[in-house]
């Protein structure tokens, strides 16, 4: 299954170029002219970002610094842009990591959780974020536009109606867990765990959470998702995509959110295709239209790959070195 997904999103990137009418000569010709001093400016806004989510994790879970926050960021990002699921993936490793270095699995728990809820807020409120763009600039959206930011709102709005509910009432939480407990009986395990009082421990740590650190935890997301925003302007700048920002800005809401498709590692060929016809469709020239997108791809996801794995194998070789 991981090799089939890997290999549709290298189908997709690879037909992309057919996809919006251009060759690979084309977008070859493009991306050489991009300048080393552009490329430093885009690698330390994307440096920038890695460092603002980092402040996200290390908010969700007391007492974790910001450079162990830093390396539980690459090491997620790399898992989740390699793997279909990845995000699971990405999720155990993590948690790994922070029971080893000594927190406990509940506060870890929860802190998967409560960045995982603001994961998921950020990216379904794009949508609606980029048809305000639209229109606060005389742009009236297509039907497609229209659509994707009313399921995005509605995502939005039944996620933090689901917390809410979860996190006020306890019955929610204690009924969820016997379920699961019925659940785990059928199962050949020798110890059979007791996830009602998980669960019931796990809703309190995300209350106490939630209820203290949100605005460290908003403020850190949407500098994220900022800087996030900013690093994509600035590959359709240097790659000669001429586009005004509202656009630019509705663009990348449909980038970010198609990386939630589970079908490829990150959404990987299927938010890149959108993107690219977005732009070309607010008429973006195809080839720089295709250029920025694939640019975005190379510090969005393929980059976070090996970085994520360098970070795993520091975190590997200093945890040796202590035990």
């Amino acid at each position: 299954m991981s090799l089939i997904s890997l290999a549709l999103a290298a189908v997709l990137i690879s037909f992309l170029p057919h996809l919006t009418g251009v060759t690979w000569g084309q977008l070859d010709e493009r991306l050489v002219r991009v300048g080393w001093g552009a490329m430093a400016v885009l690698t330390g806004v994307w440096l920038a970002g890695l460092w603002a989510y980092s402040n996200v994790v290390s908010d969700s879970l007391p007492g974790l610094s910001r450079r162990r926050a830093l390396l539980v960021n690459c090491v997620g990002s790399g898992a989740s842009n390699v793997l279909p699921f990845g995000g699971a993936v990405g999720v155990a490793m993590t948690v790994a990591m922070m029971t080893r270095w000594g927190f406990a699995r509940r506060p870890v728990a929860a802190s998967a959780v409560v960045t995982g809820v603001w994961n998921l807020l950020s990216r379904f409120l794009l949508p609606a974020v980029g048809l305000v763009c639209l229109l606060g600039a005389g742009y009236m959206p297509d039907r497609r536009l229209a659509v994707a930011a009313g399921v995005g709102g509605a995502l939005l709005i039944g996620v933090v109606v689901a917390m809410s509910v979860a996190l006020r009432r306890e019955a929610v939480a204690d009924l969820l867990g016997r379920g699961l407990d019925r659940m785990v009986r059928f199962l050949p395990l020798r110890r059979k765990p007791c996830l009602r009082d998980f669960l019931l421990d796990l809703r309190h740590s995300t209350i106490e959470i939630t209820r203290t650190r949100w605005p460290r935890l908003t403020l850190g997301m949407v500098a994220y998702m900022a800087l996030q925003c900013v690093l994509f302007i600035g590959c359709l700048r240097v790659t000669g995509a001429e586009v005004a920002v509202p656009e630019a800005v509705a663009a990348f809401a449909i980038n970010r959110v198609l990386t939630t498709a589970v079908i490829t590692p990150g959404g990987s060929g299927i938010s890149e295709s959108a993107t690219a016809l977005a732009l070309i469709g607010f008429g973006v020239a195809p080839g720089a239209a295709t250029a920025a997108v694939l640019l975005f791809w190379f510090f969005a996801h393929l980059i976070e790959i090996p970085v994520g794995w360098f970070a795993w194998s520091v975190w590997s070789l200093t945890i040796r070195a202590r035990t």
